[in-house]
């Protein structure tokens, strides 16, 4: 009797397996290190009513198995909760992860991940699992960096870095900030697109938030400012001034602002092409 239940019993879970469809994919196939290294997972429900997927008994309802090329497993250095979920009868959902926020993923090489989805009533030995997605992480070399202070914290230091990379495809400029006191990186990121025949202007201002003047497309010019904690407080865009280039300046207050250039508003070149009519447009009551 105890036989035939184990086998009704394993019969069932295995039909709910099949019945919960697991694709984990990787955003990009190159990465900076440090950077953060987003995977999306795609759950299918087929079960026939809506599945909520919860953590239970110290079980997370994801989770997710890294290798190295070398096929060894990476092991957490975070325990990361992720919030839970509920998908409605026969739809399927898209859910973004970091993997760097439980996984050191910052030595260069290849790797390897696949996720399990744990419904409330499966153990941790239990699951769907995915099929594995691969992913590359590289070691950039910055061509500028410089150490500042951070303002209010005596003892404290960062490093700013910019780093052109061009892993997508697309040359991109990365801004990279570490603690210095730490030895912890605290930020790692695209800054955008970058035309690399125009070199990057950079300045610090009278507060230590990194100002960098960069050539995005063939007339936009991006003017970024990052602060001390790693986050960009504004971005802008300009256009040249005649047959000048925009440049950086800093002013004797310590300030920094974009010199030889106009401020870039979409909106508002839009509306500006919207007063100019094409040649074939004939002013409304006029025939040929």
């Amino acid at each position: 009797m105890r036989l035939i239940l184990f086998l009704t019993s394993l019969l069932i879970s295995q039909s709910l397996y099949a019945q919960i469809s697991v694709a984990v994919k990787a955003n990009n196939k190159q990465y900076l290190s440090y950077e953060p290294i987003h995977v999306t997972v795609t759950i299918a429900n087929q079960t026939g009513s809506p599945l909520t997927l919860r953590n239970t008994g110290g079980n997370s309802w994801v989770e997710f198995v890294v290798r190295n090329q070398s096929g060894r497993v990476i092991n957490k250095v975070k325990e990361t909760s992720y919030k839970g979920t509920t998908i409605p009868t026969a739809e399927r959902i898209n859910s973004s992860f970091v993997l760097n926020n439980s996984y050191d993923l910052a030595q260069p090489g290849n790797y390897s991940v696949y996720a399990v989805v744990r419904t409330q009533k499966q153990g941790h030995s239990e699951g769907s699992r995915s099929a594995a997605t691969y992913f590359t992480v590289n070691r950039g070399v910055p061509s500028w960096r410089t150490k500042v202070g951070v303002p209010g914290v005596a003892g404290d230091e960062r490093e700013y870095r910019i780093l052109n990379y061009s892993g997508s495809g697309t040359p991109q400029i990365y801004v990279q900030i570490e603690d210095v006191k730490r030895g912890h990186m605290i930020a790692t990121y695209s800054m955008g697109r970058i035309l690399s025949f125009r070199k990057a202007l950079k300045a610090i201002d009278r507060s230590n938030n990194l100002h960098v003047l960069f050539l995005t497309t063939p007339e936009l010019y991006c003017h970024t400012i990052v602060n001390t904690s790693g986050k960009t407080t504004k971005r802008n865009y300009y256009k040249s001034v005649g047959n000048t280039h925009p440049g950086l300046i800093t002013h004797n207050d310590g300030g920094v602002s974009v010199i030889n250039a106009a401020f870039y508003d979409p909106a508002k070149e839009m509306e500006e092409k919207k007063k100019y009519h094409k040649l074939s447009e004939l002013p409304a009551g006029y025939e040929q």
